[in-house]
C-alpha cells in the first residue's frame, strides 16, 4: 500500500511540476514526500510530510485544491490531503505503513515546531555578495555551520533594502537543513513585544517564556523596535541572557548600530557590543548589475546589457529600489507591446524617478485608493469587501512599513480601527508579498507612484 501512495504522490509531483513554474515547484514541493497512504472503500487517506510549517500553511492555502483536483482527474475519488511536519528520515523504509493516530501517523507529529516563519526562498545560495556585505556574508556563513560557537550574539545593521532579513532567514533556513533536530524562531522586535503583551493580559508569561527560551536558534528583526519598550527590553535581556548562557545562539537586525539606537538600554546595548556587529551598505554598480540579473533570472526574462547598466547607474538606493525600476521597465515592457530599447526604458523609467520629498500618510492611502479604484469613504468604512479590505490591508501595510507610523495611527487613519486589526493586515500583507509576486509587484508600483 506504501509503494502504491508513493506512485499517487509522484503522479501528483509530475503533474504539478507541469501546471505551475519550476521556481514555485521548487520551492513548495521539492522536499515534500509520502509519509501514509490508506485506501478503504469509502475514504483514501494522503498524509504528505513537508520541511516546516511555513511551507505546511503556504501549500494548504495556495495548493490544497489544485492537488485535491489532480487527485479527483485521477479517478481516486475524495481523498483527505494531510500535510505535517516531520523529519524526513522518519519516512517509512520496509514498504508498510505506519500506524495512524487519529488520521495522522503519530510517530511524525513533532512536539515544537522547527518554525513556521522562515521564507525558504531566502537563503545563501541567492544571496548576491559583494563589497558592500561581504563580511555580514562571511559571519552569517560561519555562524550557520557553528551556532552558538562563534559571533554570539551577531548582529546585522544598515539601511533598508540591502539584505538584512534575507541573511537572518538564510542562517534559519541553513540551521534546519543541516540540524533535523533544531528549533529556530523568526520574529520581528514588534511581534516579540505584542506576544510579551499578550502574555502579560491573558496571565500565561510562562508559555511565553517557553516559546522564546527553549531554541537552538533565536532571529529577531527589526531590534530598533525595542527602543523605548521599558519592560519589552527588560524581557528580552533575560531571555537573551538565558539563551547565552546555555549556548544557544541569538543573531538580529537593526537599522543602526546599537550604539545609535537612542532608547535601548546600555545593559542591552553591551550585550549587542559582546558580539560581532557587521554593516551592510548600499551596492556598488557591479553589485547591483548582479543583483538585477539575478531577479531577471528568477522571472525567466532576458534584458540587454545596456538597459541592466543604465538602471543599475540610475538606482540609489538597494535591492527594494532596484526591483522598483525592475518592475517598471518590465511593466513597460509588456504594457507597450514589447518596447526594450534603451530609449524607450529612459523614458518610462524618467517618468517614475524618485525624488527626495515627504511622503505623507494621506498620499499614501490617496495612491493606493486610486490604483485599486476604491473610495477612500469606503476605505475608513465598516465594509467587508474583499476588494476593500485588500485596500486597506496594503495601505496598513506602507504605513507602518514605509512610513513607520504607529499602529493607533493607521488606525486612526483608516476609520478608529483597532490595534489588533491593523497587525492582522500589516502581518497578512507581509506574507502574501513573500509568496505572491503579483502583490508584490503591485506594492512597488505604488510606493514608485508616492515617491514620484
Amino acid at each position: 500500500m506504501f509503494k502504491d501512495g508513493q506512485k499517487v504522490w509522484g503522479d501528483v509531483l509530475s503533474s504539478l511540476k507541469i501546471s505551475v513554474s519550476a521556481s514555485s515547484f521548487r520551492t513548495w514541493f521539492s522536499g515534500s514526500y509520502l509519509l501514509e497512504y490508506k485506501k478503504t472503500e469509502d475514504r483514501t487517506l494522503l498524509v504528505i510530510g513537508v520541511k516546516n510549517g511555513f511551507l505546511k500553511e503556504q501549500i494548504e492555502r495556495r495548493y490544497l485544491e489544485t492537488i485535491a483536483d489532480i487527485l479527483k482527474g485521477k479517478g481516486l475519488g475524495h481523498v483527505e490531503i494531510i500535510l505535517v511536519v516531520a523529519q524526513k528520515e522518519s519516512t517509512p523504509t520496509t514498504g508498510k505503513s505506519a500506524p495512524l493516530f487519529s488520521g495522522i501517523a503519530q510517530n511524525f507529529i513533532l512536539e515544537y515546531p522547527k518554525s513556521n516563519s522562515l521564507n525558504p526562498n531566502h537563503s545563501f545560495g541567492n544571496f548576491i555578495v559583494g563589497k558592500s556585505n561581504n563580511l555580514a556574508y562571511i559571519a552569517a556563513t560561519q555562524v550557520a555551520n557553528q551556532l552558538g560557537r562563534v559571533y554570539n550574539p551577531l548582529l546585522f545593521y544598515g539601511p533598508t533594502g540591502v539584505g538584512k532579513t534575507h541573511l537572518l532567514q538564510a542562517i534559519g533556513n541553513e540551521t534546519l537543513a543541516k540540524y533535523e533536530d533544531a528549533k529556530v524562531l523568526y520574529v520581528t522586535a514588534e511581534g516579540f513585544t505584542n506576544d510579551f503583551l499578550q502574555s502579560l493580559r491573558n496571565k500565561n508569561q510562562e508559555a511565553f517564556r517557553n516559546k522564546y527560551r527553549h531554541v537552538h536558534l533565536l532571529i529577531i528583526d527589526d531590534i530598533q523596535f525595542l527602543a523605548g519598550k521599558e519592560s519589552t527590553q527588560d524581557e528580552f535581556f533575560h531571555t537573551f541572557n538565558e539563551l547565552y548562557l546555555a549556548g544557544k545562539q541569538i543573531i538580529a537586525a537593526s537599522d543602526k548600530h546599537p550604539k545609535e539606537l537612542g532608547k535601548l538600554k546600555d545593559r542591552l546595548i553591551s550585550r549587542f557590543l559582546g558580539g560581532m556587529c557587521a554593516d551592510l551598505s548600499m551596492p556598488d554598480i557591479e553589485m547591483k548589475t548582479a543583483i538585477i540579473k539575478a531577479k531577471c533570472g528568477d522571472r525567466n526574462i532576458t534584458l540587454d546589457d545596456e538597459v541592466v547598466s543604465y538602471i543599475a547607474r540610475e538606482c540609489n538606493g538597494g535591492a527594494r529600489e532596484l526591483e522598483g525600476m525592475l518592475t517598471t521597465t518590465l511593466a513597460h515592457i509588456k504594457l507597450s507591446g514589447n518596447a526594450n530599447s534603451l530609449s524607450d526604458i529612459k523614458s518610462a523609467l524618467s517618468k517614475n524617478k524618485r525624488v527626495s520629498k515627504v511622503v505623507t500618510p494621506g498620499m499614501v492611502i490617496e495612491t493606493c485608493c486610486r490604483h485599486f479604484r476604491a473610495k477612500i469613504a469606503d476605505i475608513k468604512g465598516k465594509s467587508r469587501n474583499a476588494s476593500l479590505v485588500k485596500t486597506r490591508q496594503v495601505i496598513m501595510y506602507i504605513l507602518r512599513k514605509e512610513l513607520d507610523l504607529p499602529l493607533e495611527s493607521i488606525g486612526d487613519l483608516l476609520g478608529g480601527r483597532d490595534h489588533a486589526t491593523i497587525i492582522h493586515g500589516f502581518k497578512k500583507i507581509e506574507r502574501e508579498i513573500l509568496i505572491n509576486q503579483n502583490l508584490k509587484d503591485e506594492v512597488l508600483r505604488i510606493l514608485d507612484i508616492v515617491n514620484s
